[in-house]
C-alpha cells in the first residue's frame, strides 16, 4: 500500500483559511437571521388580513339573514356544553 501524501499548511495559509470560515460561519448567519426576519414580518401582516378577512365576513353574516344563529365569535371561549341526564 502506497503512504498517504498530506499538504502540510503554513501559518499564513492556516490563518488565511480560518478567517475564510468565519466569513463563511458569520454569512450562513446573517441569512439564517434574515430568513428568520422576513418569515416573521410575513407572518405577522398574514395574521393581521386575516383578522380583517375575519371581521368582514362576520359583519356579512350578521347583515345576511337575520334569523341566522349569532356567529361564533373566535376569540371568545366556548359555551359550556348541556348535558341530558
Amino acid at each position: 500500500m502506497s503512504q498517504l501524501k498530506y499538504v502540510k499548511l503554513t501559518d499564513e495559509q492556516a490563518r488565511a483559511r480560518k478567517r475564510r470560515n468565519v466569513a463563511i460561519a458569520l454569512g450562513l448567519l446573517a441569512f439564517i437571521a434574515l430568513v428568520y426576519l422576513v418569515t416573521l414580518s410575513r407572518m405577522s401582516a398574514n395574521n393581521e388580513a386575516r383578522k380583517a378577512a375575519e371581521a368582514e365576513a362576520l359583519a356579512t353574516l350578521e347583515r345576511a339573514d337575520p334569523a341566522l344563529p349569532p356567529p361564533v365569535q373566535p376569540d371568545a371561549p366556548a359555551a359550556a356544553e348541556v348535558t341530558q341526564p
